[in-house]
This record gives structure tokens, sequence and C-alpha cells, in this order.
């Protein structure tokens, strides 16, 4: 029986649903499929995972981490990663990003005809530039690649700018088990009842996140109007900063900040959004845009996610902005809570998209085309 092997950092709550499927589809093929990770977690991740819920087979290597300058940059060492490729001889290996671990594959593509695939978030950032070494090494790992997997359309455009060939390039778009977060009644989700509409952001609380911003627009929204909250879900660095902000600029009264929540907690504050706001500065992607708009929340999105660019169609499943126009959010947010009739729209508009278009099965297909075709 031949085997597929695919390799990244920890086991994570939206992973073990994606790698199970493809274990699904795969076992239908008669192809075994194993994960190779390189750690059990590090401190940036707080999940509570139950290895249980994993029906693929996976092992972890014996991998040292290191953070480079942050929590946000942790890299693994991959031991003994060769050693298990060399023993095990899979059809494939499918490896995570432009890691050491790909490194590791493209020197053993030198000694073993082992075809690695490159599954890639990586997009271009207009804050975020590599050295031209690190850009030659990522072009020579490209070159060498028997095929790529990509988030979405804008991970697509980078892995072309470093060589890819287009036809190589199967997409599986970035999703979370969609089932979990869907909310079979947000049409009527919306209501007069409530005391206080709620607003809604879910990140880890970083510079790169730009809280901040998205505070100074509460400010303004709260010289205007005083019946909204904004939950803030989540843990960072940036958080006591944050937190003094609110004080500051007397904002308790319409700003919560309600630490790390596990996925099963969160359920309960996006089913009690009437907006979800992800002002990010940069990110590849933005699993919360998928659980959030699953959930039926209509969502205003950053230009600067990877994400927006594949989920968000403006005014029709949700808003993409660039929230330093801030005038702009301010109107979008005002015409979500008064006009219950858009909220209705935006939301079901929402749900449906990624009920259609960004589920697990769809995910999981681009592993399978991947496979097929290397």
């Amino acid at each position: 029986m031949e085997k597929v092997i695919l390799v990244t950092n920890i086991p994570t709550p939206y992973r073990i649903p994606l790698f199970n499927e493809i274990d699904r589809q795969l076992k239908g093929r008669n192809i075994d499929f194993k994960v190779l990770f390189a750690a059990r977690g590090y401190s940036r991740r707080k999940w509570s995972i139950d290895l249980d819920e994993c029906i693929f087979q996976y092992e972890f290597l014996p991998s040292k981490s290191f953070e480079l300058g942050s929590e946000e940059a942790t890299t693994f060492s991959y031991s003994g990663l060769l050693r298990k490729i060399f023993r095990e001889r899979p059809a494939a290996v499918i490896i995570s990003g432009f890691s050491l671990a790909t490194m590791k594959l493209w020197l053993l593509s030198w000694l073993i005809k082992t075809p690695y695939i490159i599954w890639s978030g990586e997009i271009s950032s207009r804050t975020k530039s590599y050295s031209p070494l690190r850009i030659m090494q990522r072009k020579l790992l490209v070159k060498r690649a028997s095929g790529f997997i990509a988030y979405g359309t804008l991970a697509k455009e980078y892995l072309i700018s470093l060589g890819a060939s287009q036809d190589k390039i199967e997409i599986a778009i970035n999703t979370v088990d969609t089932e979990f977060f869907r909310n079979d009644n947000v049409a009527s989700k919306q209501s007069g009842n409530k005391k206080r509409k709620e607003l809604l952001t879910v990140s880890h609380l970083s510079v790169r996140k730009n809280i901040v911003q998205l505070l100074e627009i509460v400010k303004r929204l709260r010289e205007k109007r005083d019946d909204f909250v904004l939950n803030i879900i989540g843990d960072g660095e940036e958080r006591e900063k944050l937190e003094r902000y609110v004080d500051e600029h007397e904002l308790r009264d319409c700003v919560l900040f309600h630490g790390f929540k596990q996925k099963q907690d969160i359920v309960d504050f996006l089913y009690r959004a009437d907006c979800f706001l992800f002002p990010t500065s940069f990110d590849i992607w933005g699993l919360v845009l998928v659980e959030a708009m699953a959930a039926g929340v209509p969502c205003i999105a950053s230009v600067h996610a990877g994400a927006t660019q594949d989920l968000i169609q403006h005014g029709i499943t949700g808003y993409s902005v660039e929230f330093s126009n801030s005038a702009n959010v301010l109107e979008i947010i005002s015409k979500l809570l008064d006009d219950t009739e858009l909220y209705n729209k935006i939301s079901t508009n929402a749900s449906q998209f990624i009920g259609k278009n960004v589920s697990i099965q769809h995910s999981s297909q681009g592993f399978i085309d991947a496979i097929s075709a290397r």
C-alpha cells in the first residue's frame, strides 16, 4: 500500500478534522496516511487538544523549539525527520511552509526519489520583506518540489512569484470544521430585545493584529451611540497596553476583555455577535473570519488578510475594508447595527457561502488533487 506523510508543526483543533477527512479520502484510494508533528505545542498556543479525536495515524518527532525574537516566531528542529522518511519511504511527503523540515526534504531529494509537496499560506506583504538570501532559498525549495498546495488565491500568487508552475498548484482553502460553527438560526439571530448590540473580535493580542486602531474606531462610535459593547477574545503581549487605552479613554462600559477561550466557548460569543471585526494589519489567512462567517456573523475584514480576498464579496458576504479609513468602518458598523434587513442578508449570504465553498471536504479535495498529480 502506498503511503503519504504530512509534516507540520503541532496538532491544532482546526487541523484535526481536516486531517481526518484527508485520511478518510485516501483510505478510499487504498493510500495510507500519517502526520508527523514537530511538537505537542509551544508557549503561545493554549488550545485544549484531545488527541483521541485523531482518526489518522500520527507521531511526534523529538524536536527542539526555538523562539526567533518573539512567541509569534517559533520554529522547530524536526529532529529525526530524515530517518523517518528513509525508513518509511512514502510515495509523497506534504510539507508545511518553508520550514527547516522543507530544507531537509530538499536535501533528501538529491539522494532518494521522494517527491515533496509544499503546503503554504505565505503571501506577499506591504510591511514585511525577506532578504535576497531568504528569497533565493525559497526559490530553490520551490524548484525541486513536485507540487504545491495553497491556502487561497494570494498564496497561489506568492508561489508563482517564487517560480512555481501554475498548473502544479492546487488550492486547498484554509478552513475549519465549518459545521461546528454553523448557526441554523442566522436569519433570526438579531433581536430587537437586546439591550446592547454586540461587536466581536477574536485574535492573539499582538501589534500586528491592529486592535489599537479598532479601539480608536470604537471610541468614535461611542461618541455617537451607547447601545453596543465590543467583546475582545484573546490574550497576548499587547493586552496590558490595550486595557490602559480603554481606561484612559473611559471605554470600560463598552469594551470587555475576556481573555483566551477554547473554540467551544467562542461559539457562544459568535452566536450573540451582531458584527465581527477583523482589523489585522497582516495575516496570511485568518481562520477566525471563516468561523465568524460560518456562524452567520456579518464581518468587516481587513484587506491585509489573505482570507479576505477569497471569502469577502464586498456588500454581499461581508465587507472588505482598510481599517485606517475609520469613517468608512464606522458607517458600515452603524448600518449593520441599525438595518435588520441588511444584517439578515449579509448573515445568510456569509453562512451559505462558507457552507458551499469553504468546507473541510472542499479543502481536503485540494490535497487529494495534489497527491494524485505528483
